[in-house]
This record gives C-alpha cells, structure tokens and sequence, in this order.
C-alpha cells in the first residue's frame, strides 16, 4: 500500500475559481462571452422566447388565494365559565357574536371558533362561526346549544370617505338652510310692502274725505249768516 494508491470515497475537488487569470482557464471574461447583455449583472432571461408568449403565460390557470386575509380567533369553554362565575352572564342565556366580541375584547370583523377547554357548569345558548365536535357534544350534555352563522365581514370605511360624507352633507344643510332664509325674506319684504300700501291707501282715503266734510260746514254756516 503506498500513500498514492489511497482513495478516498468522499468527493474533495476544488471549486472553479472564475475571473482569476487566464491559466485557470476561466479569466478575463469568466465564461461569460464576449460582451453583450448577458455578460452583465444583474440581468435574468430565463423564459424568454423571443417576444412570443412565453410557456409559463400560457399553461392554464388553476385556483384562487384572496389577498384579504381573515382575521381569526379562538375561544374555549373556559371563558364562559368564567362569565357565568362573575355573573356576568346567566343560566340559559344568548350569547351572540356581538357579546362574544365584547366579553373577549376582540376586534371587530374576526371569525371566531370554538374550542373544548374546561367543562361547563351550566348551560348557555351560544352563536359563533365555528366550533369543535367536542364542543357541541358539551353543550349538548348540558342541556345549551351552538347555533353557526355564516361569517360575514363588514365594510369598513376610511375616516377620509366619512369626513367627506360628513362635508357635504354638512354644505347641503347649510345651502338649504341659506335658500330657506331668502325665501323668508322676500314673504316677510312682500307683507311688508301690502301692509305699508294698505295703511298709505287708508291714509289717502281719510285726507279725500275731511275736506268735502269741511266745505259743507263752511258752506251751511254761511246761510245761516
């Protein structure tokens, strides 16, 4: 055996070192080519066919992932037993989605499921999106019910949409409210214009009559005399 003749089975050939001189065998242009676009860095063809379309644009299309992502919570048994022992809540009560989002201090727009932790001391009439086998066989043992409703995610609207809202609304009021004004302006300028045309008429009315009055007296003492 001479040390020649050793052979090892694990693989202990060196690495190509690129761009190290031209006696490696990969200098100066590193197996890249002469110039061109794909000797540069930082630019990637792979599927490029020449301005067709490429292959992977046109195998069919499979499945759909939503980019709104749900927002999830989960819930034990625990917790309404601790309701129950605080009083909060009590025997043979409904507990909607709603209560269960307040008790929990969860956000708004979240589904909630349920969960077997602790077993109950009383029953409860509850409603959630979804809730283990375990969970309803519990609360069937107990005399209670789960009822699952459908999730349905609210809308939320933006504070700039409802400062918007709220703006014209707001300018719709006053528009109105400006219009109302005026008319009442010209009812109260119009009544008060027949009402001075009527005292003026009466007043006129009055200086026509005196005089005649005052000639027939003149007139009657004068024979007299």
């Amino acid at each position: 055996m001479k040390l020649n003749e050793i052979k090892i089975d694990s693989k202990l050939k060196k690495r190509k070192r690129i761009g190290r001189g031209i006696g490696s065998g990969k200098g100066k242009t590193a197996g890249r080519g002469m110039k061109g676009q794909k000797s540069r860095t930082g630019v990637s063809i792979n599927g490029f066919e020449g301005g067709q379309m490429p292959l992977h644009m046109r195998m069919p299309k499979h499945g759909f992932k939503s980019r709104k992502k749900i927002n999830k919570i989960v819930l034990k048994t625990d917790l309404i037993n601790n309701l129950l022992e605080k009083k909060l809540i009590k025997e043979n009560s409904k507990l909607s989605i709603n209560d269960l989002t307040m008790h929990s201090k969860s956000k708004k727009n979240v589904f909630i499921k349920i969960l077997l932790g602790k077993k109950l001391n009383k029953a409860v009439n509850l409603e959630s999106h979804s809730a283990s086998e375990s969970v309803k066989k519990e609360f069937e043992r107990i005399g209670g019910s789960i009822n699952i409703v459908k999730f349905k995610k609210l809308k939320t609207v933006n504070k700039k949409e409802e400062y918007k809202k709220s703006k014209k609304v707001n300018e719709k009021k006053i528009t109105e409210s400006k219009k109302n004004e005026t008319e009442n302006d010209q009812k109260k300028s119009k009544l008060t214009s027949d009402k001075t045309k009527h005292s003026v008429n009466k007043e006129m009315k009055t200086k026509n009559s005196t005089p005649i009055k005052n000639i027939k007296t003149t007139k009657i003492l004068k024979k007299s005399k």
